[in-house]
């Protein structure tokens, strides 16, 4: 998990804002909101790291015992509530308001991130309505949403709001070793070699200093550019604007939205436990799927009811 804000590319004065509210009361109940690659867990989890820490400033530290915990997944203090793709339901939102009324067990603050909060459905938000007006006074809120409209009023009302700005080029990663597996991966993906894209994809988990999450925002920026470059919309990624306009001919724009969404969810999912070379496979044969999918051969073969199998 990343900790610290500096790691964290653009929304530079949002960042600050959220310094200074750290340093100062920081809001019991926040919405963090922006586009999908935006950042929004993981400024999420910054914010969770910087709550929980126990170490000097600026928080959070990085080496205090609190944050090496958050680091390897093991904070019994930090709750992440994530759904994938699936409903947010009461029985998960009432979960939550038992376990805020549980004190803390290392320090003296307990944290819940709910990502993709506009999953919860009405009866989810309606019985999260008053531990967020008035929570315990060590329980912090976090919820990220893409679609904060998707949200009830009520619960709006009730938080901070804070909006992410969408992925600029400047905050895009620039690192030659990663644009080039990119690189791989766009060409092997355009011409549908199902084995180089594997080997492209392969490529990202070797990188030291680009994590995964850096990589599926860059493809997700090739694969936008993709989609607009007929609209001549100026490219967030120059330097990958011969593979995007390949990739823009040999994609219909429906497979082409497909694919930001799978590289969206495969982002979204990216401080999971999986290791690289797992999610690395996960995206090779997902994007393969959706922009090669296999051909459909009718074949006539009677059954025993005499109709058709297609």
């Amino acid at each position: 998990m990343t900790l610290g804000f500096d790691a964290l590319p653009g929304n530079d004065a949002l960042k600050a804002s959220l310094r200074t509210a750290l340093d100062r009361r920081f809001p019991q109940a926040v919405l963090l909101s922006g586009p999908d690659g935006s950042g929004k867990s993981a400024l999420a989890q910054a914010l969770a790291a910087a709550l929980l820490c126990t170490g000097p400033a600026p928080r959070p530290c990085g080496a205090c015992a609190s944050c090496h915990k958050i680091s390897h997944g093991t904070h019994p203090d930090l709750i992440i509530v994530d759904e994938g793709e699936g409903e947010i339901k009461v029985e998960t939102a009432r979960r939550i308001r038992d376990e805020a009324a549980v004190l803390p067990n290392d320090g003296d603050r307990k944290v819940f991130i709910i990502l993709h909060a506009d999953r919860m459905n009405p009866s989810a938000q309606n019985a999260l309505l008053k531990v967020l007006e008035e929570p315990p006074r060590y329980v912090f809120f976090l919820l990220a949403s893409s679609q904060p409209g998707a949200l009830l009023q009520t619960i709006r009302s009730r938080c901070t709001a804070y909006q992410l700005a969408p992925p600029s080029t400047a905050q895009l990663p620039d690192d030659p070793a990663l644009l080039e597996s990119a690189r791989a991966f766009l060409r092997a993906l355009t011409t549908g070699d199902e084995y180089g894209m594997l080997l492209g994809a392969n490529g990202f988990s070797k990188l030291a200093k680009a994590p995964f999450r850096e990589a599926m925002s860059l493809l997700q920026a090739a694969v936008r550019d993709a989609a607009l470059s007929l609209a001549g919309t100026q490219p967030l990624v120059p330097s990958l604007a011969a593979e995007t306009r390949a990739l823009a001919g040999a994609l219909t724009a429906d497979k082409l939205i497909a694919l930001y969404d799978h590289l969206a969810l495969l982002s979204r999912r990216a401080e999971g436990n999986a290791s690289a070379p797992i999610q690395c496979a996960v995206l090779a044969a997902g994007a393969y799927s959706i922009c090669h999918p296999p051909r459909s051969h009718s074949r006539r073969a009677g059954n025993r009811n005499g109709g058709t199998h297609i």
